[in-house]
């Protein structure tokens, strides 16, 4: 395969920030042939064909990423939890944030037609969450029925810990599965920054010179507050995520299940999950008590 020869496992394990160029590269492809191959609804095919791209790659690490957890403990050395998966997961996070970046400036840039075209189906998650009027292109509106914090909290919460079950059962069935899940909310959230951006655009359209510059760099800084400030801990809950059910998915493929070992894979694995439920926690709290002073 052409893309999945383009850099190896070990290279993008040793410079995570080649993942970035990657995921740009990735879900650019996926974006142009999406659009030839399924020109009335390429949303989701955008997505699908993304994680197609990128899935051999990321299969790939994790199974490196479970050897080298093998051999480490065949030294009978304690595993550090960060730091034996730290470069792996710099790769789940600058992939992201390459799909995220690519999918933001397709939103941005394009036409208005042509964004509900490639985005038609993220728009309506969106507006399903939020519920009516909760969310409108080229429209001020980002928040749908009022409830109370506490009724949000338990919200956000469900389908947080939904999300990571999801990334868990796809990268153990799938390998490298939870991409899938990865690109989709890479493209969600790149939805919501791109519509925030384009409404304050708008607010200070009359605006020139070095007015004009300052309001678009507040534009952009405020799109990514507003997101990011909860949504970070929330994605890198996903990576650890979909880390823990990729390196039992690799031992089990690889038969490493039968090393007396392997338990200690599967507690490697367990506090990985654990970790990532305490930060969906943090992100949960955020986006409740801190995220919604930022959308005025």
């Amino acid at each position: 395969m052409v893309l999945e020869s383009i850099i190896s496992p070990i290279g993008v394990k040793n410079n995570p920030k080649s993942a970035f160029t990657l995921g740009i590269l990735y879900a650019a492809i996926a974006v142009i042939l999406a659009y030839f191959i399924f020109p009335s609804d390429p949303s989701i095919s955008i997505i699908f064909l993304t994680t197609l791209a990128a899935l051999p790659l990321l299969i790939n690490v994790l199974t490196e990423e479970e050897t080298e957890s093998m051999e480490i403990l065949k030294k009978k050395r304690k595993m550090p939890l960060i730091h034996t998966h730290k470069d792996v997961f710099l790769v789940f996070t600058y992939m992201f944030f390459g799909f995220l970046t690519c999918f933001l400036a397709v939103y941005i840039f394009l036409p208005e037609n042509a964004v509900i075209l490639f985005f038609s189906k993220q728009i309506q998650t969106i507006q399903s969450i939020l519920g009516p009027g909760g969310f409108a292109t080229g429209n001020a509106v980002y928040s749908g029925a009022a409830i109370s914090a506490e009724e949000s909290l338990k919200i956000i919460m469900v389908n947080n810990f939904k999300v990571l079950l999801f990334a868990l059962l796809f990268s153990f069935l799938y390998g490298a599965g939870a991409i899938f899940i990865l690109a989709w909310n890479s493209s969600i959230l790149a939805v919501a920054m791109g519509n925030l951006i384009k409404i304050k655009i708008a607010v200070f359209g009359e605006l020139s010179g070095i007015k004009a510059i300052s309001s678009y760099f507040k534009a952009g800084t405020m799109s990514v507050l507003r997101y990011m400030i909860h949504g970070l801990p929330e994605i890198c809950a996903y990576f650890l995520g979909a880390i823990a059910g990729g390196i039992i998915s690799a031992a089990v493929v690889k038969s490493d299940y039968r090393d007396p070992r392997f338990y200690e894979i599967i507690l490697d694995s367990f506090d990985l999950i654990a970790l990532a439920s305490l930060l969906l926690i943090v992100a949960a709290l955020l986006e409740v008590s801190v995220t919604p002073l930022l959308i005025r």
